[in-house]
């Protein structure tokens, strides 16, 4: 007994779980969370959709294959994460449905300039205005665009769970939540 006891010392979450409740969610723990799943998992930045919002309107059809890799999701600072995607190996691809055999592909490494995706100075998550669940994705609309970033889990389970830790990150950090509105 006294062996399983130091076991469970070097793992708190399961040292916790005593039946009490879940531990208190903070926006440290909110951070730490998503710096733990969200790395292996997939991003479509904004400027990536934004790219598949100007073929929709051009009346083409467009899609990344594959989809960048998250490797990093490192707190900053309270309220600031920096995401970063691995884009060397991620293709934009380009159809024109009236024409078959009109397409065209581009490396959205050398679209973009780097083999990574994401603000070096972080995002801030009091800066999203929309935040919504559909499936494995979860989507993201920063103030100021008109295009989400999605995350793309690797299952609908894990984007709940993303999808809550980035809504109380949302409403905890949103500045205009000190004039009680």
């Amino acid at each position: 007994m006294v062996a399983m006891a130091l076991l469970l010392a070097g793992w708190p979450a399961l040292a916790a779980d005593d039946g009490a409740g879940a531990p208190e969610r903070t926006v440290g723990s909110a951070q730490a969370f998503l710096h733990q799943v969200l790395p292996g998992n997939r991003y479509l930045s904004t400027p990536m959709s934004e790219l598949l919002s100007r073929a929709r309107r051009e009346q083409l059809r467009g899609r990344f294959e594959p989809l960048p890799v998250v490797f990093e999701a490192l707190p900053l600072e309270a309220c600031v994460s920096r995401l970063s995607a691995d884009i060397s190996a991620t293709r934009f691809l380009v159809t024109n449905p009236l024409d078959h055999g009109d397409a065209s592909e581009a490396a959205v490494a050398e679209l973009f300039g780097d083999s990574v995706i994401g603000n070096p100075e972080g995002m801030h998550f009091g800066a999203i205005r929309a935040l919504h669940l559909s499936g494995n994705e979860v989507r993201m609309r920063f103030a100021g665009n008109s295009d989400d970033a999605v995350l793309v889990l690797e299952s609908s389970e894990t984007a709940e769970r993303v999808h809550a830790a980035i809504e109380f990150l949302r409403t905890r950090c949103d500045p205009s939540r000190a004039t009680g509105f």
